[in-house]
């Protein structure tokens, strides 16, 4: 019987210390998401300049920058990457078909 009450003392315990290290950690995390700054869906928007006459065909969220996946007048796709917060293009790539070996000059 004393195996049995010591069996269930450590297990009330060992329930306790868990009780008691979830609670600290889920204080610890509800901290830390309260310093994060807002989601950038919240911020007013921003103007993107694109090409004249380009339209944009897809768009990617790469943790904090928009990849944008267009296509210009004469078809020709092109990939813009966008910083959502300030709508600045940080880049432009345009997009070239390879040449087949054949057609190569």
């Amino acid at each position: 019987m004393d195996n049995i009450s010591s069996l269930l003392k450590a297990f009330v315990i060992a329930g306790g210390i868990a009780l008691l290290a979830g609670t600290i950690l889920l204080v610890v995390l509800i901290v830390m998401r309260a310093g994060d700054p807002p989601p950038i869906v919240q911020q007013a928007p921003q103007i993107l300049r694109l090409p004249a006459g380009a339209r944009i065909e897809q768009v990617v969220v790469d943790g904090r920058r928009l990849v944008l996946l267009g296509l210009d007048p004469a078809g020709a796709q092109f990939l813009a990457v966008v910083d959502p917060v300030t709508g600045e293009r940080l880049s432009l790539l345009r997009v070239e078909p390879e040449l087949a070996p054949e057609q190569a000059p």
